[in-house]
Formats: C-alpha cells, structure tokens, sequence
C-alpha cells in the first residue's frame, strides 16, 4: 500500500519512522566579557607596577640625595676645620720666621761687638809690642790685623744696618698677615651657618630635578630638618671655641692665660735648633744665646761670649768678649732693651715643653742673662746696656703685632678614647659635630599613574582606573647623617711610638674629614617625634 508520507526504510517488520533534520547553533559575545576583565586586571596590573616602580625609583634617588646631602654638609665643615688648621700653622710658620729674623739680628750684632773687642785688644797688643825692639815686626803685623778687623767690622755694620729696615718690612707683612689669618679663621667658621643650608639645598635640588619633559619636581629640605640643621650647626660652632691672647704695647708681664699659653707652647714647640738655644762651652770659652717669645708681644734674642777661668781659692777670671741682642716689637713699644729683655719668658724661669717628645725645661735666651752665675753676670750687664753697636737702637727690629688669638678644638669636645685603635671606627658623638638631613617630596610631585593621568583623566568623563598613591602625611622622606672627624693617615704617618692610640684632633692639623653614620636616636626623635604622636 503507498501512502503519501515520506518514510525511512527500517527493519523488517517494523514501522517506518519520519525523516527529521538536527541542526547546530554557534554562541556569539560571552567571551568578549572575560577578555575584558582579563585587560582590566592587566591594565591595572600594569599601573600597579608601573606606580611601584616610580616609587621604588624615587625612594632610591631621595636615599641617594639625602646621603649625598648630609656628606656634603659633613665635607663643608671638614673644609672650614682644615682651612682653619692651615691658617693656624701659617700663623706658627710666620711667627717662627720672625724669630728666626730675631735671631739672625741678635747674632750679627754679636759678631759686629766681637769684631770690634777683637780689633781694640789685638791694637793694644801691636802697640805693646811696637814699644820694645825685638816686637816690632811683630807690631807691625798685628796692625795689619787691626786694619781688616776694622774692615770686617765696617762690611758688617753697613750690612746689618741696611738690613735693619728691612727685617723690620719683612716682620710687618709677617705679622700683618698674621692678624688677617687670625680674623679669617674667625669669619670662616662663622660664615658655615649660611653656606652649609646653601650646599645641602643645591645638592637636593641637583640630584632630584627630572629630566627634560617630566613631571617630576626637586625634593626639598625637610623643614623640621632645617630647623635640626640649625640646631647642628650651633653645636658644630660650640665644638671650637676663640682662644684669646693678650694683646697689649706694655713691657710688664702680662696676666698669664692658658689661653695664650697654648699657642704660646705651639710657637715656642716649633722654633728651629738656632733660635731655641744656641749655647756651647769650649774650655774656658763659655757662648750663650737664644731667642724667646715674651709676654706675648715681642720676640726678644739674646747672645754672649765671655772667657771665664776659675781656680778655687787661687784666680777667678771672667771677661767679656762679644754680646748682642735683638727685639722685634711693637709700634708704641718702649725701646729700652733692659726692659724688653728682662726678665724674659715666663718671668725669668724659664719655658718647659709640655709635650710627651720634649720634656725639656729652656733657660730665658739660652741662660745667657743668667747673672746668678758669676760667669754670665758681667756679659750679661754689657748686653743689657749696649745690644748693639754704636747705639743700642740698632737692635730693634718694628712692625711686630704680637700673638694673635685663634681657634681650635674646645678642650671638653675633643676626647676620644683610649682605647680606641685605627681599627675601630664606631661612631662617637664625642670626636666631630655631625649633620641630619631629612629630604622630602609631596606624593603629588613624583610620575605616577595617578598624577600622569594614566588611568583616566580623572574628570568624570572616563572611567578612573588609577590606582591612588598613599603616604604619610602625602609625602616621600629619605633620612641620612654624616660626622666630621679627625683621622690623620696613619699609613702616611705612622707613629714610632703608642701606634694603637688614635691623634686627637686640633685645628692645627688639616686632617678633618667627612663619613656617612647612623642617625643618632635623638636626632630621629626630633625629626620624627611630632608623627609619632597619633
């Protein structure tokens, strides 16, 4: 039978079933959601990381700023303290030459009296011998004798009085310059309050300015770490102090200072071998002299020659045989040699070297004014009275201006230990002033997502997807400090003696330098302590 349905042939026996057609439909759009949110995370991956970068970047410039900063601070001081070191030895140098001229006066007018005692006695000696027959030819020689003796005498006055005047040039510009290094050291340790704040801003603002076309903006000076600076500064200036040196025209014996006494012990320390006592003895010849510093306001030399020949109970002979002296003084100053040489250094006793290498104790002028020797006493008069030939105004040398006051090291700042070796480096507040440096910048001013843009222009019209920068108080601080001290190169210098002692330091030796410490907790606290309260 046919029907009029379409049918699918089957199995035998069976009914056929109808012939059905099965379709597939594609989705379209679900994965466009999760592509999105995938390059939403990323996007704020990205800017997550790209904040952190800028961030990690710009704590690492503003440790390197603030270190660098501190240090140049630190160096600056350093600089001031050795400038001072080396105006102060300038100072010890000049008044060392001005002895040495001293000296160097004192002994021509020595040889210029002994030329002339040799000239009268050898006359008398040819005169005797002229008188009898058998001397004559001898006589006649010994005036020949007198004749270049008094030549000799005549080249060396003329010498030693052309020199006069200008020893006397050459001290005024010596001591002249003295009073300006005195009054530089002064002015340079002064003026350290405004260049210090001056280098640490321009170190700041050199090592944080952006490149060209940033947004960047320079780190600034903390201003709690301006004020901290301030403080510093004011204990770097208390760690010297003005040394004082009595400064008058009188000849009396001044107040003794220790103040004055230790530069005084500097310059007497530094002299040369000639000017600190040129005294020797040769049988019965007996030769004294040297050159002392007295009152603080003159140096003064003193030289003499005499025989002296002593047999107990039998003879006692002393005879003069050539003095001289010398004085350099001031304008104003009396020019009686008595009373510029007497008593000498330290009221006639004497000076005795302070130092651990010289222990030595100087008679005044080599104990050539000694008069409680029999030896000395009768030269000594003679040189008191007549320093120089013809006339005693020979002997004065002008222009000098005295010991100047300086600066150096206070005596209750400048304690290191013991103990401490060249090996041992721990940071002591006690060996050198030291600076904090607290640099800052405003979160606004570093190149983040958020203060480029880079999420959205944050107006609204867009979706923001910036990721915000947080900070206390909005702001990026980096915190560093570096000490001065003193550190003279013991590889350079070695010591032959206590070589596991360290040099304490002075403003006589140019050896301050500069090295980055820990900030000390007071300084944190002052820095800190107002964020600390919540």
């Amino acid at each position: 039978m046919r029907t009029n349905d379409r049918t699918r042939s089957g199995f035998a026996g069976h009914r056929q079933l109808p012939f059905c057609r099965i379709g597939f439909h594609r989705a379209k759009g679900q994965a466009l959601i999760l592509a999105c949110i995938c390059m939403l995370v990323f996007c704020i991956g990205v800017l997550v990381l790209f904040n952190t970068g800028q961030v990690v970047n710009k704590k690492v410039q503003l440790n390197n700023t603030a270190d660098a900063a501190a240090y140049s601070a630190a160096v600056q001081q350093a600089r001031a303290y050795n400038m001072v070191a080396y105006l102060n030895r300038a100072q010890v140098a000049n008044e060392v030459a001005v002895a040495q001229m001293v000296s160097l006066h004192s002994y021509m007018n020595y040889v210029i009296t002994g030329a002339r005692n040799a000239k009268d006695v050898v006359q008398v000696i040819a005169i005797i011998a002229d008188i009898t027959i058998v001397g004559a030819e001898i006589g006649a020689a010994l005036q020949e004798a007198v004749t270049a003796l008094n030549e000799v005498k005549s080249v060396l006055q003329s010498t030693r009085d052309a020199m006069q005047p200008a020893l006397s040039g050459l001290i005024s510009v010596l001591s002249g310059a003295n009073v300006a290094y005195s009054g530089a050291s002064e002015f340079l340790l002064a003026e350290q309050a405004v260049e210090i704040p001056l280098v640490v801003n321009s170190v700041i603002k050199a090592n944080t300015t952006g490149a060209s076309g940033s947004n960047d903006k320079p780190a600034s000076l903390s201003a709690k770490s301006l004020v901290l600076l301030e403080s510093q500064m004011l204990s770097a200036r208390s760690f010297v102090r003005r040394y004082r040196v009595p400064n008058s025209t009188s000849t009396r014996q001044p107040r003794r200072t220790a103040d004055a006494d230790r530069f005084e012990n500097v310059v007497m320390e530094a002299r040369d071998g000639f000017s600190k006592d040129r005294s020797h003895s040769m049988f019965f010849l007996h030769r004294q002299g040297g050159t002392d510093l007295v009152g603080y306001n003159r140096w003064v030399a003193v030289d003499t020659m005499n025989l002296y020949f002593h047999i107990p109970f039998v003879i006692k002979k002393n005879v003069p045989i050539a003095w001289g002296g010398a004085a350099a003084i001031k304008y104003g100053m009396s020019t009686d040699f008595r009373r510029l040489a007497q008593p000498g250094i330290n009221g006639g006793r004497g000076w005795k070297a302070p130092y651990p290498s010289d222990h030595a104790t100087y008679k005044p002028y080599g104990d050539a004014l000694n008069a409680s020797k029999s030896r000395a006493g009768a030269t000594a008069q003679m040189v008191l009275k007549s320093p120089a030939t013809p006339k005693a105004s020979a002997a004065i040398l002008r222009g000098y201006n005295g010991l100047q006051s300086y600066n150096d090291v206070a005596n209750d700042t400048s304690r290191q230990y013991a103990s401490r070796t060249y090996d041992n480096d721990n940071v002591d507040l006690k060996v050198g002033p030291y600076f904090t440096v607290l640099v800052e910048q405003g979160m606004a001013d570093v190149d983040t997502s958020s203060n480029t843009h880079m999420g959205g222009p944050g107006d609204g019209s867009f979706v923001d997807i910036s990721a915000p920068d947080k900070a206390q108080n909005n702001k990026m601080t980096a915190l560093s400090s570096a000490q001065v001290f003193f550190s003279r190169p013991h590889e350079l210098f070695p010591r032959t003696s206590d070589d596991n002692y360290r040099e304490l330091g002075s403003l006589f030796s140019p050896y301050w330098q500069a090295r980055l410490v820990d900030t000390p907790a007071i300084a944190r606290t002052e820095v800190f302590g107002a964020d600390m309260i919540p």
